[in-house]
């Protein structure tokens, strides 16, 4: 008799973390649906991924060399066997309920077919300390795919999508060109195909630590921002608050990489697509200062998150 096909499958990527790793991987079978498949992906690692667990739920694959975390995944996608997908950080981890919500919160949605979910995930330092929750918004099929908080401080996070396989491969899964910006770009491409249920149980950690996470290379944002801002650039026209909070974010890259007139060209871009932002203002006179005074000015900001200012 045949094995019956599992209802998700949750796809691993990892690279050269062995010891998060595990972390990650026990999360994921630890689920309280137990029928499930967990896919790590070994990109290209410079030792091959060993894990000490015997599960027969558990498959890992390995890229022959590094071909980026969205090529991972697809890797992943292509493997997957259950129903449902849902992609987890090497250096996260999930909650042991995570499947089980985002099945449910899927079947009692009102949405237009085919519906994904997004659940909350939560933030903690290196310590297990609580830094922030990210609550995702609920989305109809073809409307913007971003929440436009009173604060103009949020962008939807796609870290907790769970997803119809057959949805994300009929799309083509993640664009491999893109490094850096390529949530923004799945996120924009899939609910021109489906829609998404917010959900505000946080079911995802993600762990701040002084390690490179996989989004966290300041080229890969710059490049991959350029990227998705020419590939949607009607859909980021029409929606002009978040096109001009895009444009920031590229701004506050560059100066924190030390390159002052980019900053400024790309805070100015902003203000001008957007006079209307609540930071628009500030963030163009701070990037008038210059890098040293503005960048200090954000790292601070980022330590006072953090907890430790």
């Amino acid at each position: 008799m045949s094995r019956s096909r599992p209802r998700a499958t949750i796809v691993i990527p990892t690279h050269d973390r062995p010891l998060l790793l595990e972390r990650a991987v026990r999360s994921a079978l630890a689920q309280t649906v137990e029928d499930i498949q967990v896919v790590v992906v070994d990109d290209g690692s410079a030792e091959p991924v060993r894990l000490g667990l015997e599960d027969p739920r558990l498959l890992v694959v390995r890229n022959p060399r590094a071909l980026g975390a969205s090529a991972a995944r697809n890797a992943g996608l292509r493997m997957a066997e259950g129903h449902w997908v849902t992609f987890t950080d090497d250096d996260d981890e999930l909650l042991p309920g995570m499947v089980q919500a985002s099945l449910e919160a899927a079947e009692r949605s009102s949405l237009p077919r085919p519906v994904a979910v997004l659940s909350a995930n939560e933030v903690v330092d290196s310590h297990g300390q609580l830094l922030e929750t990210r609550l995702p918004t609920t989305v109809a099929r073809q409307a913007p795919p971003y929440a436009q908080a009173p604060d103009d401080g949020f962008v939807q996070d796609a870290n907790t999508l769970f997803a119809p396989v057959e949805v994300l491969r009929a799309m083509g899964g993640w664009d491999e060109a893109i490094k850096g910006w390529e949530m923004d770009d799945l996120l924009i491409r899939l609910v021109q195909r489906c829609s998404v249920q917010g959900v505000p149980e946080v079911t995802y950690r993600r762990f701040r630590h002084a390690g490179m996470r996989k989004s966290g290379d300041a080229a890969d944002m710059l490049n991959g921002g350029r990227v998705v801002l020419s590939k949607h650039r009607e859909f980021y026209e029409a929606h002009r608050r978040l096109y001009g909070r895009q444009l920031a974010i590229i701004g506050t890259t560059h100066i924190r990489r030390g390159r002052w007139w980019p900053a400024v060209r790309a805070m100015t871009t902003s203000l001008r697509v957007d006079p209307g932002r609540p930071k628009a203002f500030v963030q163009w006179v701070g990037a008038l200062t210059g890098p040293r005074l503005y960048g200090a000015y954000l790292e601070a900001r980022q330590r006072h998150s953090r907890g430790t200012a």
